[in-house]
Parts: C-alpha cells; structure tokens; sequence
C-alpha cells in the first residue's frame, strides 16, 4: 500500500468517527443550550467536510489521469485545503458573533453538556492519533490534523466550561471559552490558506531558494549559462523544475543532464524538465545555420 492509498483509508476512518460525533455534538449543544458544544460540534463539522473533500480529492488524484489532466488532479488536493481554511473563517466569526450576544444577555446551559465534551475529547484524541501517524504523507491529512488538534482544545474547553457551570452556575465561561478557542483556530486557518494560495499562484515553494538552485547548476563542470528557471509545486511536496542549461561540448549531455538531475533532488525536486542548449542557439532568426548545431533535449524525470 502506497503513501496515497494508506491516507486515503487514515482519512475514510477518521471521517466516520467525526462525522459521527459531530451530529451527537450539534444534538447535546441544541438540547443543553451550550455553545461551547455548538462552537465544538461546528467545528467537528467542518473537519467532517474538509475529510469528506480531502478524501474525495485524494481519490480522485490516485484515479485521474487522462491526455488532458496529464498531472492528474492533484490541484483538487489545494482546493480542498482552501475551501477548508475559508469555512473554519467563517465558524470563528460565527462563534465570536453568538458569543457576543451571549455576554449581553447570559444563558442558562444544562450540566449534561459535559459528558458530551468528555465523549468529544476523547473521539479527537483516538483520531488525533491516527492522522499524527501519517501527517507527513501529504496536505490534506496535516490540515485534517490541524482541525483535530484544535478540535481537541475545543472539547478542553467545553468540559471546562461544564465544570464552571457545574460548580459555580458561572454560564458566561460557556461564551468565553467559545472566543477562546475560536481564536485558537484561526492561526491554522491562516497557514492553510497561506500555502494553498502559494501554490495556486505558481510561487517557488518558500523552502527552496531559487537563487541557490541556480548557482547550484551554473557550478556544473560544463554548464556556460542558466536560464528561465523555473519552480512551482502542483501540490505541496510535489515540486517541479523546469530551466534552460547552454553548454560548450554536446558529447557530454547526457553527464550534465544526471548533474543538474542530482542537484534539483537535493531541494527535494522529483521532477525535472532540462533543455541543453549548444551556445549561441539563441539568435536562431540571424543564424538560421545554427538551428541545425543546436542541441535541444528533454529530460523527463517523473517518480511518484
């Protein structure tokens, strides 16, 4: 079984038992009027849906392959991730706008909501476990993390909140630990949207530095000159390297190809496009001759 296929089954699993406690956490809330149980439930919501689409993403990109989507659908992995980070946005504002309302005019919330949280914690720490075990595989099951993680604070939070409420009938902490960890969710959110948005617009991934990976290739025994290099990830940790190498001596292409091979898998590039150009290739229009000299080669280089 391939990275793939293991976090598809890690996320078909971990959606179930979400998706399962999400409806008893919106029925507890409603029936126990307690927003942090809401505001819990809501969030296990949207952790539900961003696996559903995370799964639906990770099946699609193992499955579709055709002459037009020749990179697969690996994009719809980013996609996920973006619809992902713009819900959890709009839950915080939700929470904060209800909680709000609750600070002005403070509602009674039934004890029972506690034993639910305890229910919840302990659902997101089973499937806090399981994602954490192979959150390094790909995006969807580190952001599918990220929302158990904060998750688990969530139901932290609401068991406190039913402890407050148990002991000291104090019902605004269940208003306040909402706000609480509403904002405890929102510096994820920003790092998903962040990454999701690099890679939609083509950006060099922030851990390779394209200056670096130039130099790196004009070092080689051989290569004249490097231009129109280019880096960008179709998803994140599938990264790819297209550049323009001129060389001197063409008797020698297939050892500068392997080279500048082995430099772009130092940064962790697993795909490579090389063009070899023979020096002067560049005025072909004043030097129709030299079109015929020129050495022009592509390298395909493709693991998964």
């Amino acid at each position: 079984m391939n990275d793939r296929e293991r976090s598809l089954k890690v996320l078909g699993i971990s959606f179930f038992l979400i998706t399962l406690f999400a409806i008893v956490e919106f029925v507890g809330g409603i029936l126990t009027n307690s927003l942090a149980l809401l505001s819990d439930a809501g969030h296990m919501t949207t952790d539900a849906l961003s696996l559903s689409i995370a799964l639906i993403s990770q099946f699609l990109a193992l499955r579709v392959r055709n002459k037009r989507m020749t990179y697969g659908l690996y994009r719809l992995e980013v996609f996920a991730a973006l619809i992902n980070g713009v819900f959890l946005l709009g839950l915080v504002g939700y929470i904060i706008f209800e909680a709000l309302k609750r600070f002005q005019n403070p509602e009674p919330v039934k004890e029972e909501m506690i034993y639910i949280a305890i229910g919840g914690l302990l659902v997101n720490l089973g499937v806090g476990y399981i994602l954490f075990k192979h959150s390094e595989e790909n995006i969807n099951v580190k952001a599918a993390l990220l929302h158990v993680a904060t998750d688990t604070l969530g139901s932290v939070a609401a068991i406190i909140a039913g402890i407050a409420i148990i002991f000291w009938k104090f019902y605004l902490a269940d208003p306040i630990l909402s706000i609480a960890v509403a904002l405890l969710i929102l510096p994820s959110t920003y790092a998903v949207i962040k990454e999701t948005v690099d890679v939609l617009l083509e950006l060099a991934p922030s851990h390779i530095s394209t200056d670096e990976l130039e130099k790196d290739i004009r070092m080689i025994p051989g290569v004249k000159d490097v231009h129109d290099l280019h880096v960008w990830s179709i998803t994140p940790g599938t990264e790819v390297l297209t550049v323009h190498v001129v060389i001197e001596d063409t008797s020698i292409c297939n050892d500068i190809l392997n080279k500048v091979q082995n430099v772009a898998e130092k940064y962790g590039i697993k795909h490579t496009t090389v063009q070899l150009e023979k020096e002067g290739f560049a005025c072909t229009e004043s030097c129709p001759l030299l079109t015929e000299k020129h050495l022009k080669l592509h390298h395909h280089h493709h693991e998964h």
